[in-house]
């Protein structure tokens, strides 16, 4: 388990505090076969998320499932959930003055529909009403040996801003990524 100083911890608390707070005034789009998540389809988000990272972190996504409604995706093909994006925001303070960011916390889709679309369509489905609600960048994380995912982040857009262990994973190494809306 890392170690989190006090001030980092305060610092962590105020963002995610503030971030939760700029939600209550989230502008949403209409998205086709997109919807937001709910209790009912929770389980089948789980076990998507199961098969794709191992079962890491589904406390957080549960969380997130609650908490953060209004930015958490499922892509559905006809009655069947095809995957999932859930992303939180995090607010930076600068020089410039406030500047909102996003964070992109996990995104998958389940393998009977991988390669079809379904993960380009929440990315840009997501993208959409980022940029409608001023969001500066949007980050990510994936796994330096997810080639697919990287294939994509990149042609949406998004470039490598870092390579950093111990954030996808215990001993792994993933990528840092970001997307500059503004």
């Amino acid at each position: 388990m890392k170690f989190i100083s006090p001030l980092e911890g305060f610092k962590r608390l105020l963002r995610n505090t503030f971030g939760v707070y700029l939600l209550k005034e989230w502008k949403s789009i209409e998205k086709e076969d997109i919807v937001f998540v709910d209790d009912n389809i929770l389980p089948e988000i789980l076990r998507i998320q199961e098969e794709a990272f191992d079962g890491k972190n589904q406390k957080n996504l549960i969380k997130y499932a609650k908490k953060l409604r209004k930015i958490f995706y499922v892509i559905k093909n006809q009655d069947k959930i095809a995957g999932y994006c859930a992303y939180y925001l995090n607010p930076e303070l600068s020089f410039e003055g406030l500047r909102k960011k996003s964070v992109i916390y996990s995104i998958a889709v389940d393998k009977k529909f991988q390669g079809k679309g379904y993960g380009r369509k929440l990315l840009e489905e997501s993208i959409k009403e980022m940029k409608l609600n001023g969001i500066y960048s949007i980050l990510l994380y994936v796994n330096v040996e997810n080639t697919p995912a990287i294939k994509l982040y990149e042609n949406m857009g998004f470039q490598i801003t870092a390579k950093v262990k111990d954030v996808c994973g215990l001993s792994e190494t993933c990528y840092l990524m970001e997307l500059k809306l503004a």
